[in-house]
């Protein structure tokens, strides 16, 4: 700095002499005036911490409004080789958790899934460059196995899965009806699946658990996932076999043979498979009737399943059970009981004078293992026959948590890892480090009130006597518009705000968040106007 004659510079009049600067002010370390600074702090969206399969979700979404569809397919198809299966009947953990949720309506995540999941159909996985000397059989060729041989064969682990019917799938194909799930799209991804290469498959391969001891001694590790293949009939139901089926018989039926059903058809349950059975019955000309222990708002159904069902007129008889039953002219005469409590497993009821004739009744309440396994290093289960009755995305996400399992047991690498204390997989080992962003952190004056995406459907009387799809394919622009209400909680879109609004040009965005902390004066304008709450200030010590 040096003193100069002002007026020489701006005005010919009489002004009296000021200190101005005539050089770069960039000298001027400013930033030691500062107590606190910013610091960027990415975060975890709600939406992937409540994903099973931990999927980044607003990075892919990220990556779609840019245009670059491949790389959003890349990043899902990186924690769940299944978005197109996913997109039709996963419960979306992850919507219930969309921070938008609380503010206008949540992203409809879901459907963006679909959308490239059906994109990915024909877009290939890339082969895996390395092939390890290592083996590992998958007992069951369901979600869970699927998942599991997929993300040990994108390893290179060679991968042998023994199937015990004439195709791959499981419950994909037999357990899920068509209008929920076409098998088109599941056949699609299981072959992308098996494409990748280093899997072989062998189909018609019951095991059981003494042929599984022979698979331990040729192989480095086993996989067991067979589901749940046993009915469970309670005893108050158990009448001739002609009259009587579990409902996973049923829709293996249905699915798989086409079989004709006419009558009066009870439905015993008031999960999934209940109401699967009741609306497929429903489409094959049936008349189908739920009898469920407690209300329908207890039923453990997917809600919007249970409202379809209702909207197309599926009797459901709430707090009741059947007490007692005879045959009769070839039907199944019943008297059903008012449930008055139930506690410990043990119903209370009170006898009705409700008598109802059936041609069938299908038994949905429940399966157990058909065979139990030893305690063996060697062995590793997951999906329905270890954790039970769970979600086809709890499937996928188990096949993939011992993927890496047995990987770390194998020695082998890999960029992701497992939690040891609970049951779920990280693609990054600091996960759990980063805060979830909750609601309260987003700056709500950078997102302007807009409605989520309605989602369209055929009318009932287009689709009661058919299986085809119920939910219709939105347009891209729709998806596009939906995406774009995404906050992008905890990741960083690039957005600039924090360099617009630096008052010192001590911001700057290329592929990251970068500060110039030399002349950061620790304002925390930055912080305060990042509109997904990434710039945190913090003591510069």
């Amino acid at each position: 700095m040096e003193t100069i004659e002002y007026q020489d510079v701006v005005s010919t009049y009489d002004i009296e002499k000021l200190p101005i600067s005539i050089t770069t002010t960039e000298v001027n370390l400013t930033g030691s005036w500062k107590f606190f600074k910013p610091e960027f702090k990415e975060k975890i969206s709600p939406c992937s911490a409540a994903c099973p399969s931990n999927i980044n979700i607003p990075k892919y979404i990220f990556y779609l409004l840019k245009n670059d569809i491949e790389k959003a397919v890349e990043i899902l198809r990186s924690e769940n080789p299944f978005p197109a299966t996913c997109g039709r009947v996963c419960p979306h953990f992850c919507q219930y958790s969309c921070n938008r949720g609380e503010y206008d309506g949540e992203i409809q995540i879901r459907e963006i899934e679909k959308f490239l999941g059906d994109f990915a159909l024909n877009f290939p996985y890339k082969k895996p460059e390395i092939k390890l000397n290592k083996k590992v059989a998958i007992i069951g060729g369901g979600p869970a196995g699927l998942s599991c041989a997929y993300f040990l064969a994108k390893n290179g682990v060679n991968v042998t899965i023994f199937e015990k019917e004439n195709f791959l799938g499981g419950l994909l194909i037999y357990g899920i009806p068509s209008y929920r799930l076409p098998k088109n799209i599941v056949t699609k991804e299981i072959q992308n699946i098996l494409d990748i290469g280093n899997i072989e498959v062998k189909l018609n391969s019951k095991i059981d658990r003494e042929n599984l001891k022979e698979i331990c001694n040729n192989f480095d590790s086993v996989f067991v996932s067979v589901g749940l293949g046993k009915t469970i009939i309670p005893e108050n139901l158990k009448i001739d076999k002609k009259f009587i089926l579990s409902g996973y018989e049923l829709l293996k039926e249905i699915n798989l043979k086409d079989i004709e059903i006419k009558g009066n058809v009870a439905i015993i349950g008031g999960g999934n498979v209940a109401i699967d059975v009741a609306r497929s019955v429903l489409r094959k000309g049936a008349t189908p009737t739920i009898i469920y222990r407690r209300t329908i708002n207890e039923m453990p159904a997917f809600p919007d399943e249970v409202e379809e069902a209702i909207e197309e007129k599926i009797k459901i008889i709430e707090k009741r059970i059947i007490i007692s039953k005879k045959i009769e002219n070839d039907e199944v005469i019943v008297r059903l009981g008012e449930v008055k409590n139930i506690k410990n497993g043990i119903v209370e009821y009170e006898k009705t004078d409700e008598i109802l004739k059936f041609n069938k009744i299908i038994v949905a309440t429940g399966q157990d293992k058909e065979f139990e396994i030893e305690n063996s290093e060697k062995i590793f289960s997951g999906g329905d026959f270890e954790y039970g009755a769970r979600t086809v995305t709890d499937a996928i996400a188990s096949g993939k948590l011992n993927a890496f399992k047995i990987m770390e047991k194998l020695g082998l690498e890999s960029n992701h890892y497992y939690n040891k204390d609970e049951n779920f997989v990280r693609s990054r080992k600091d996960f759990d480090k980063f805060e979830i962003i909750p609601f309260e952190k987003i700056n709500l004056f950078y997102f302007p009130k807009s409605e989520s995406l309605k989602i369209e459907k055929l009318s009932i009387e287009e689709r009661i006597n058919n299986f085809k799809e119920i939910n219709k394919k939105p347009s891209l622009d729709s998806i596009l518009k939906e995406a774009k209400r995404c906050f992008s909680c905890g990741v960083c879109n690039l957005c600039k705000t924090c360099w617009f609004n630096c008052p010192d040009i001590c911001v700057s965005v290329t592929d990251s968040v970068d500060f110039d902390y030399d002349h950061c004066k620790g304002c925390g304008v930055c912080s305060a106007e990042c509109p997904r709450g990434l710039i945190e200030m913090v003591e510069d010590k």
